[in-house]
């Protein structure tokens, strides 16, 4: 039951992981709220997308785009095991802090993080990525620029060629399995908040069509989620491996630990090439 004590010893490990990953994403934004701090005078409400969740480092960064929800927080157990000497960045929906949401369609989505991406790393190739929603904006942001070594599409949908356009209320049932899915277990108000998030960006997904990109393009494609998925790839990614777990467990332990050591070893071959 919901606000009941964890009492097996699975769901106590997994109440665990979800405060790990609060506090990691509370420390990562703590650090990008300073680094952005505007100077007295400038417009603050603009806040950049980017959180730093792994910023130090000498290797090339890596990029990861939120997915539907919006947080970075999926990120940070797999942040932490992409090598020490790997900064990696992540791209929050501004919609969770006061921005814009309204409609949002997927190419102008990856032009706003793609220039913020570029403030980090103004110069050479880039290392992108992202879950589900995100590996879907991840490949248009790889598509604008041109100058992309790696794309990794971690679990993305590619969505059926006739376009779907659902209403609040089936969005909201999404939402509600999504949340569920996820072992969250937000309050009413914040669920209330994040929703307008979630929505903006399923309906900016379902218009998603790919396309081959510059660049290597990775689809890292979870062992429990529709084997079909794999063959709407297979045009546009140029390599494909099944991981362990599902859409969600790919990114908690113990599967997050075999999705980051595939992850590394795409990074190391590309900066060997």
């Amino acid at each position: 039951m919901a606000g009941s004590p964890p009492s097996t010893l699975e769901e106590k490990r997994r109440a665990l992981l979800r405060l790990r990953l609060r506090h990691r994403r509370e420390e990562a934004l703590a650090r990008q709220r300073v680094a952005s701090a505007p100077p007295e005078g400038r417009d603050q409400r603009t806040v950049s997308p980017l959180v730093p969740l792994s910023p130090a480092g000498t290797k090339p960064p890596l990029f990861l785009v939120h997915a539907a929800g919006g947080s970075v927080a999926p990120y940070a157990a797999l942040a932490a095991l992409l090598g020490d000497d790997r900064p990696v960045h992540a791209l929050e929906d501004p919609g969770l802090h006061g921005g814009t949401i309204g409609e949002r369609p997927l190419a102008a989505l990856a032009a706003t993080y793609l220039a913020a991406v570029r403030e980090v790393q103004p110069d050479g190739p880039l290392h992108m990525g992202g879950w589900s929603v995100g590996g879907a904006v991840a490949l248009e942001m790889a598509r604008q620029d041109g100058d992309v070594a790696l794309t990794f599409v971690l679990d993305t949908a590619i969505p059926d060629d006739t376009p779907s356009r659902p209403g609040d209320d089936e969005l909201s049932a999404w939402f509600a399995a999504d949340v569920a899915a996820m072992g969250a277990e937000p309050g009413q108000a914040e669920l209330a908040e994040r929703f307008p998030v979630f929505a903006a960006n399923v309906r900016a997904l379902l218009t998603f069509r790919p396309s081959r990109v510059a660049g290597r393009v990775v689809l890292l494609h979870a062992e429990g989620s529709e084997p079909g998925r794999l063959d709407r790839w297979r045009a546009y990614a140029d390599e494909i491996q099944v991981v362990r777990g599902d859409h969600y467990t790919m990114l908690q332990s113990p599967h997050v630990e075999a999705l980051a050591e595939a992850m590394r070893d795409r990074l190391s071959e590309v900066s060997v090439r």
